[in-house]
């Protein structure tokens, strides 16, 4: 007597079958995964990227106002446009209408990194003596942007 096999009626292999398409399913789930955190961990290391850019332009920004300070022939007479004389009148809350006004100086042609400067006090122990010279605080902002806005704020002292 011929045996015949069915082949379609056979369940040899279905376990097999069925192990090897839940893997495939669970490799699939792992891949997705492993994608989404590839693209969750690129855009955190280019926002990172993007803040340090920028914080490090802006303090370059201060750094030349600094430089224009200490390089100034006369802040009492002659004090640069970017320098707001006005002791207090310069604060975090109004400064952006100080970054929209004339009263800048940009350190790149596209005008990305600027900074700008306010007095902020007499210093600590100068004589309120207007004939005298005198410590000045003064606040520096640098502002780099690009892809974001970073504000930095130094404070300086100036004898004038």
């Amino acid at each position: 007597m011929i045996k015949r096999v069915d082949i379609l009626k056979n369940e040899e292999g279905y376990f097999l079958i069925l192990a090897t398409l839940m893997i495939l399913a669970l490799l699939t789930i792992l891949g997705i995964a492993a994608s989404r955190t590839a693209n969750t961990e690129i855009t955190v290391s280019t926002n990172e990227l993007i803040y340090q850019r920028n914080f490090y332009l802006a303090e370059g920004a201060v750094m030349e106002a600094v430089d224009h300070l200490i390089n100034a022939a006369d802040l009492h007479n002659k004090p640069p446009a970017w320098l707001d004389t006005v002791p207090g009148a310069m604060t975090q809350d109004n400064l952006e209408a100080y970054w929209d006004g004339a009263g800048i100086a940009a350190i790149d042609p596209t005008g990305n990194t600027r900074f700008v400067a306010g007095v902020e006090n007499i210093g600590a122990g100068s004589s309120l003596d207007v004939d005298k010279t005198a410590v000045h605080a003064i606040g520096i902002y640098g502002q780099c942007e690009k892809n974001g806005v970073t504000v930095i704020k130094v404070g300086y002292l100036a004898t004038y």
